[in-house]
């Protein structure tokens, strides 16, 4: 679930592991977007190759906010792992569209 800020904040101070919603919940996107390449192809997966693929981008967000956090000097801050990381991927994205 979403948390406000404060309930993050007392997270971090507990030394909690928080995984921000961004992250958590994109499960159910990425799943949408599974569904979407058996479409294209014309296949029909079976639930273990959806599962697994999902276990797999899954895991890719999580390494992501935690190797991104450490990087950046925050290291156990999902939260600013995932806002780091999405920040990167966007400004990647500009810059190979050539905005300056």
């Amino acid at each position: 679930m979403p948390c406000t800020p404060e309930a993050i904040r007392l997270f971090s101070e507990a030394g909690t592991a928080f995984g921000p919603a961004k992250a958590v919940n994109a499960g159910g996107v990425a799943v949408s977007a599974l569904e979407m390449q058996q479409n294209a192809g014309r296949e029909a997966w079976s639930f273990e190759q959806v599962e697994e693929k999902l276990k797999e981008i899954m895991s890719d967000i999580h390494t992501t906010c935690y190797e991104i956090a450490e990087e950046y000097g925050v290291p156990g801050n999902y939260l600013d792992g995932a806002n780091i990381a999405g920040f990167l991927n966007v400004a990647h994205a500009m810059l190979a569209e050539g905005v300056d």
